[in-house]
């Protein structure tokens, strides 16, 4: 039996485009969590069977769209604060990158594209450390870049 080749926490990470050098990304401190989801919209039409009408018809389905979301939480880090309120003030997407740790053979590499910062929240509980709670969606393509 062969144990499945497993990543730690810090194998998948989120990164911000740098707003003063393009091409830079840099990781937000303090998300204790962090996902991303892929997503298809689609039609669905049913098509009848040619020669036995009353056939329960097969669901035939057509790609409109495709949309990536990410999602994070954690500790609130001051020097990260900054960063988050910036992007969700700006109107224009900024540039995120999420990586997966590892080589081309290992399926390592990372997604890149154009993101909204849609959800922000900031929060506290007597007690406990502040929080904070982000949602980003994409605009346009996330391709997927093979490591080196």
């Amino acid at each position: 039996m062969t144990e499945a080749a497993t990543l730690p926490f810090s194998g998948v990470s989120v990164k911000l485009e740098s707003p003063t050098q393009a091409g830079t990304f840099e990781a937000p401190v303090g998300l204790t969590e962090r996902s991303v989801s892929f997503s298809k919209e689609t039609n669905s039409v049913a098509i009848p069977d040619s020669v036995n009408e009353d056939l329960a018809p097969f669901v035939a389905r057509d790609v409109v769209s495709k949309s990536v979301s990410i999602a994070g939480k954690g500790v609130m880090a001051r020097q990260s604060l900054g960063r988050w309120r910036a992007a969700f003030e700006a109107d224009a997407p900024v540039r995120t990158r999420v990586t997966v740790a590892g080589t081309a053979a290992e399926s390592g590499g990372h997604w890149e594209g154009l993101f909204h910062l849609t959800g922000f929240e900031v929060g506290a509980i007597r007690g406990e450390r502040c929080t904070v709670t982000v949602a980003l969606q994409s605009s346009g393509p996330v391709p997927f870049t093979a490591a080196a």
